[in-house]
């Protein structure tokens, strides 16, 4: 009688560990998506979109051409629309590397059904900023003030 008490007892805590490690194990993934989710807003929201040639006193390189066409309609033209776009296609081609998009420009077909959205995609040679965005949490440290 004893020994199937010990044995309920047991069972139950075994259970009781099992469920607390699964729910400990969706927390740390949890976490890790917050984080990716993090990493990509900044990587987005750090790429720069300008209609202008990049400025004339930071060294850059040029990492592609992108470009796009689509029916000419009032969301197409919408300058935050065609940067979202740019940015998700160069984030896609260059992670780690895109620090902007110039010289956009936009054309519209000679029927005027389309709309032909071209650009440049560019690192700046220091790319402080970015390298400091991607590493902002390797190495907190807290202050002793």
């Amino acid at each position: 009688m004893r020994s199937s008490k010990i044995l309920t007892l047991l069972a139950i805590a075994l259970s009781f560990g099992i469920s607390a490690c699964g729910a400990m194990e969706a927390a740390r993934q949890e976490q890790v998506e917050k984080q990716q989710t993090f990493e990509h807003r900044v990587d987005m929201a750090h790429i720069w979109v300008t209609t202008e040639a990049p400025g004339s006193g930071k060294p850059y390189t040029e990492l592609g051409d992108l470009s796009y066409t689509e029916p000419f309609t009032p969301d197409a033209i919408d300058e935050a629309k065609i940067s979202g776009k740019l940015k998700a296609m160069a984030f896609a081609k260059w992670p780690d590397t895109i620090d902007a998009i110039v010289d956009e420009n936009q054309t519209t077909s000679t029927d005027g059904s389309q709309i032909t959205v071209t650009a440049k995609a560019i690192t700046y040679e220091s790319s402080v900023d970015r390298n400091a965005l991607h590493h902002m949490r390797d190495s907190l440290t807290v202050s002793p003030n």
